[in-house]
């Protein structure tokens, strides 16, 4: 296969969510990670709630798992895990035979203590953002009490980015850790909900002792030309907040400027020529206003 055509692949995979199919209620066949740095002692499944653009007011679906493990965390969707443990390619005809219905897959993921300590890297295609744990939040304790999932909880607050959140926690699950990028308070987030209603985080299942695998992701800025590359691009939150919104704007200039800076000569004037097609169409810029989890970078 050309490697171009390679390019458009990963490019559409990374610019477009997909719509799936199926029943919820099955569980994703299990697998012990073989080159995991750690493995799951409590994995927490959450539905994820998020508007993605300003211009659609529909909401999408994920089903997201928290896995902790003895020194590090990571938090993923299910239904991308299901695919690739089934041996299948994101966005094949194949990959669409799964057992989650209404849902859509986020790519994205989380991986806190990974590969150091203290330090988390939110991954989200190929932009990746590292952010030291201590004090990322600052929580208001409030001295309310509810229930989520059978544990009874506490609940906090917290102004983050330009966002505030209202979770509840469990002091009962004595980790100090969350969906997403939440940590730092005296228990689990088990419930996160975003003041303007666009973003929300809903736990669903608690499984104790899964031993899914815990590992770090590592992609980078030209999938084509570094594959085994194990260097992990990061970027400035500034810059990668720009990308993300760019995304959504006009996902072939976000294409080129996530791959063009990384190719040779050559293949930066092809390059300029790449397009992002769906069904066989080209994707014109769809100036759609990105819902980012962070408005800003303070």
């Amino acid at each position: 296969m050309n490697k171009f055509l390679t390019l458009f692949t990963l490019a559409l995979l990374t610019v477009l969510p997909l719509a799936v199919g199926a029943s919820c209620s099955s569980s994703p066949q299990k697998r012990v990670e073989q080159h995991a740095d750690d493995h799951a002692l409590l994995s927490v499944t959450y539905e994820v709630v998020s508007q993605q653009v300003e211009e659609i007011a529909k909401k999408d679906k994920d089903l997201m798992r928290l896995d902790i493990g003895s020194h590090s965390s990571q938090f993923r969707s299910v239904i991308i895990e299901w695919i690739k443990d089934n041996g299948l390619v994101l966005g094949s005809p194949e990959s669409l035979n799964h057992p989650y219905r209404g849902y859509t897959w986020l790519e994205y993921q989380v991986v806190k203590n990974l590969p150091k300590q203290g330090y988390m890297f939110f991954t989200h295609g190929h932009i990746s953002v590292r952010d030291k744990m201590e004090g990322l939040f600052d929580w208001q304790l409030i001295d309310e009490d509810s229930v989520v999932c059978g544990y009874p909880c506490k609940k906090a607050k917290t102004s983050f980015r330009g966002r505030i959140w209202t979770v509840w926690y469990s002091p009962l699950l004595q980790y100090s850790d969350g969906p997403w990028k939440f940590c730092g308070l005296p228990g689990l987030v088990l419930k996160a909900d975003e003041a303007e209603g666009k973003l929300s985080f809903n736990c669903k299942k608690i499984e104790k002792d899964t031993k899914y695998g815990i590992f770090l992701v590592k992609k980078n800025a030209s999938p084509v030309l570094r594959m085994e590359s194990d260097i992990l691009d990061t970027y400035r939150l500034e810059h990668a907040l720009e990308l993300m919104k760019l995304e959504k704007y006009d996902p072939t200039a976000f294409i080129e400027e996530i791959h063009g800076g990384a190719m040779s000569t050559p293949d930066i004037k092809s390059a300029q020529t790449l397009q992002v097609t769906k069904n066989g169409k080209v994707m014109e810029a769809l100036h759609h206003t990105a819902i980012l989890y962070e408005k800003a970078t303070k």
